[in-house]
């Protein structure tokens, strides 16, 4: 297979590695071809990932509310804010947006 580790171009960058697990559950990684143990099996990966995923952090949460019979609902944005920036240490910015202007 390819021995290219990343290939770089100006939106993405391309990780080439194999995945090596056996029937038990433990796993590794490993960019060139590996040697296997008896019991092992790999597959060769690619992943694309953009290169916007290390210039800008981004998180995406989505609240629906299908019935449109409910109770309006409301919550703090200001808290649940503040929630999400002590569990994962970034700030973030949190709107409400309407279904018909949103999309």
């Amino acid at each position: 297979m390819a021995g290219t580790w990343n290939v770089r171009n100006n939106t993405a960058t391309r990780f080439d590695f194999w995945l090596v697990f056996d029937r038990y559950g433990p796993m590794r990684l490993a960019r060139r071809e590996p040697k296997l143990a008896r019991g092992e099996r790999a597959i060769y990966m690619e992943a694309t990932l953009p290169n916007a995923l290390w210039e800008t952090p981004s998180l995406r949460g989505k609240i629906e509310v299908s019935d449109p019979g409910s109770a309006a609902m409301s919550f703090e944005l200001e808290a649940a804010a503040d929630a999400v920036k002590k569990a994962v240490g970034l700030d973030i910015d949190l709107r409400v947006v309407d279904q018909m202007e949103g999309e």
